[in-house]
């Protein structure tokens, strides 16, 4: 087993010299290749980061996939306006590009089309109608919403999900710009994840009709408007929906944040979109089971089979993705489970402590086996906001005792064995007394008569 560690460990060493996980072939979609230099900075951040980007129009014929191959590994949609799918291209290979591994960065704007909506329809994700966009008349920006009061200033201390994996708040140097349209993300979804959504004051409204008077209540307002959500799949593909392609462009990437009567701060819009980014093509927070052990106590190899009540110990290694290099993975939360058709024991595993060398994380635990005999799974579920899933499953099987096995006497039957040993002696004086006992005046009582 300490080979097989050691071999996957180099496996992976080799594996990672690429920074994503999934690999580098970025396809970029526009409405236009026109609009190619409103992205510079982000297609220059992408390629630094040794990605190979393909632009390409909406009206050009493009293939995601070839004989059940992809083409590419992952996918920028910042065609909001598309009406229809490019030639070689629908929803349903859209769809299948997810379920073949690949990853989708989906933009938004008050103009979205059906085409886009109904794709992220699929993924339970609802935009607002089409030209409406979130207005905020008290978190506006000075100078980019002015006018319409659409372009809104959102704090990540406090309107960002603190999930470290995925966007780490360190990371926003500031305030972090909006113009967009607003989106719902249903929230009986384990799959999906808000991670910016609108101050409270904010309420999404029809952009063409913003100088006459409102005749109804906005649809969705405040919190409940979510301005960046993502959804992880169940295979680990990775899935990104923005409300607003300007989020993306240079102008808000250098732009100062400014709300009425604050100074300017520089917008945390480039370091929110990287981070963003890396998680979703696989950058970061990937796990990996790199190997599993499991043996008796006092033995280091695994058995053919357990025996009911054994003493074993279980060890599963895990290792992150990040930085362009795997790392020791560390939490307190990883727990076992012994399943026959329900959990028999649950158990929290305990963390070997790391040495500078290390390169995996070593979880393991010392437990008693289920007084139950059958095949057994010994499982590790660990499913956590921003980090891929991990499902291992090991499958022993439980013997009972032999019947030589068994202890020859039992504490808890000392009063059946007390019972026997009486009535075995009760019986033998009974006999001796019935046989024996009155022989002779039997006898002289006979003579006499």
């Amino acid at each position: 087993m300490r080979a097989s560690v050691l071999l996957s460990t180099l496996a992976m060493a080799l594996v990672a010299h690429a920074t994503s996980l999934t690999g580098p072939r970025t396809l970029v979609l526009l409405d236009n290749l026109d609009e190619t230099d409103t992205y510079l900075d982000l297609w220059t951040d992408l390629e630094d980061r040794d990605y190979n980007v393909t632009l390409h129009d909406v009206s050009s014929p493009i293939d995601l996939s070839k004989n059940d191959q992809r083409l590419f590994d992952n996918l920028i949609i910042l065609s909001p306006k598309m009406k229809d799918y490019p030639q070689g291209m629908s929803a349903k290979s859209v769809v299948g590009f997810v379920a073949d591994g690949g990853n989708i960065i989906i933009a938004g704007s008050p103009e979205l089309g059906n085409t886009l909506r109904e794709l992220s329809r699929e993924f339970d994700v609802e935009f607002d109608s089409r030209f409406t966009t979130v207005l905020d008349h008290f978190n506006y920006d000075q100078d980019l919403g002015k006018e319409k009061h659409d372009a809104i200033v959102v704090d990540p201390t406090t309107h960002m999900a603190k999930f470290d994996a995925i966007v780490p708040l360190e990371k926003v140097p500031g305030p972090v710009l909006f113009r967009g349209i607003a989106h719902y993300a249903n929230p009986s979804n384990s799959l999906l994840t808000p991670i910016l959504w609108a101050p409270q004051e904010s309420y999404s409204w029809e952009s063409v009709n913003l100088g006459e008077s409102a005749d109804q209540d906005p649809t969705i307002s405040g919190k409940d408007i979510s301005l960046v959500s993502v959804m992880q799949a169940r295979n680990n593909a990775r899935i990104a929906f923005l409300g607003s392609t300007e989020m993306l462009s240079d102008t808000f990437f250098s732009a100062s944040a400014k709300r009425s009567g604050e100074d300017g701060v520089v917008s945390g819009n480039r370091k929110f979109i990287e981070e963003l980014t890396k998680w979703t093509f696989q950058e970061k927070s990937a796990l990996d089971v790199v190997a599993v052990e499991h043996h008796k106590v006092g033995e280091e190899e695994a058995p053919a089979h357990y025996r009911i009540k054994d003493n074993m110990t279980y060890s599963i290694y895990i290792a992150e993705y990040h930085d362009g290099e795997w790392h020791p993975f560390s939490a307190d939360d990883v727990q076992l489970e012994l399943i026959m058709l329900d959990p028999y024991v649950r158990k929290t595993l305990d963390q070997l402590p790391l040495d500078d060398q290390s390169t995996l994380g070593i979880f393991t635990t010392t437990l008693q086996l289920p007084d139950q005999y059958g095949v057994f799974k010994f499982t590790v579920n660990y499913k956590r906001p921003g980090l891929t899933y991990i499902e291992s499953v090991t499958t022993v099987g439980i013997h009972p005792f032999r019947h030589d096995q068994y202890p020859r006497f039992i504490s808890q039957a000392k009063p059946y064995y007390t019972s026997a040993a009486s009535m075995g002696v009760g019986l033998l004086i009974f006999s001796f007394v019935y046989l024996w006992g009155g022989l002779e005046s039997s006898a002289k009582s006979t003579k006499k008569e």
